[in-house]
């Protein structure tokens, strides 16, 4: 695909900032759609267009952001990463379902000779729920949890689509990323030398370089193959106590002092469990389809992320 228009939800997030930077860089056009523009316009970069999409749970997109778009990226999502509160919970599953819901029913409403032929919906390797070593590619089956249940009505409300474009919905594992998400929260702890495995430290961590994210998110608009689900995780995937070690040296300080699982339970609530559980998911669908990884191992993978080289 050359100099597309690509309409992004969710564009200033950790990923999708990423994939705007990605989409600029080879010459495309990015398009983001978000709750407020002008917050966007300041957050994303420059010459990135933005449309309002204020009510993303209660509206469908606007029509007229998408209509002679040639693809369109969907990473809107509330985080995952807080206190499951009833409240929270309502927020997490609405905010991924409903807005796809909400997206798919402004695609129905784009003349066909306008409508976009792809959309890339993000998805999560807690589609798969807590299976310990089990080595899961995308034939595996769904997890019975809260998390796992909200991914697969996600993926269920992108798949809607299937009758209108191709659809693919990449499932990202643990995205390392020095400002944002799991590995931020890492930080102070480990460069402060109190820093160690989680529960153990036996859970498999479904990790991905932030870069790699965005490559195969790319891929995905180009490949025809590119469709249904596909693991969007490092070929490697980790226990937490070799990410723990693996993080301690990349920055030079130990990494032993165990986190018991029950502190984070008193944390997080219900929440710990996908820190105290994991996936070991593996790319089958990604790598079947020629995509190559540029960080393919753990440490790495954290010094390019920290930018302590390699």
């Amino acid at each position: 695909m050359v100099m597309a228009r690509v309409v992004v939800t969710g564009a200033t997030g950790t990923i999708g900032t990423a994939v705007c930077q990605l989409l600029q860089a080879r010459g495309d056009e990015p398009v983001a759609l978000s709750r407020g523009t002008s917050a966007a316009t300041q957050r994303l970069p420059a010459g990135v267009a933005c449309h309002a999409w204020p009510r993303p749970t209660l509206e469908p997109a606007p029509v007229e952001a998408l209509a002679g778009c040639d693809a369109v990226i969907h990473l809107m999502g509330e985080p995952v990463a807080q206190r499951w509160t009833a409240a929270a919970k309502q927020r997490i599953r609405a905010s991924r379902v409903r807005s796809t819901q909400m997206l798919v029913a402004a695609l129905e409403q784009v003349p066909e000779r306008q409508r976009p032929a792809v959309l890339i919906s993000q998805s999560a390797t807690g589609y798969y729920g807590p299976r310990g070593s089990e080595e899961l590619d995308e034939s595996a089956g769904p997890g019975s949890d809260f998390l796992a249940n909200v991914v697969s009505a996600w993926e269920q409300a992108a798949m809607a689509a299937a009758s209108l474009c191709r659809v693919a919905v990449p499932r990202t594992g643990v995205v390392l990323s020095p400002g944002a998400g799991a590995l931020a929260k890492m930080l102070p702890f480990f460069r402060a030398g109190i820093g160690g495995p989680v529960a153990g430290g036996r859970q498999y961590v479904p990790w991905v370089h932030i870069d790699d994210v965005a490559a195969a998110m790319l891929h995905c608009l180009e490949d025809g193959d590119a469709h249904g689900p596909l693991n969007l995780t490092a070929p490697s995937p980790v226990t937490n106590a070799e990410l723990a070690r693996a993080l301690g040296r990349a920055l030079h300080r130990p990494a032993v002092l165990p986190v018991p699982s029950a502190a984070l339970r008193l944390l997080y609530g219900e929440m710990a469990a996908i820190v105290t559980t994991g996936q070991r998911a593996v790319p089958k669908r990604l790598e079947q389809l020629g995509f190559s990884f540029h960080h393919d191992e753990i440490e790495p993978a954290l010094r390019d992320v920290l930018g302590s080289g390699t």
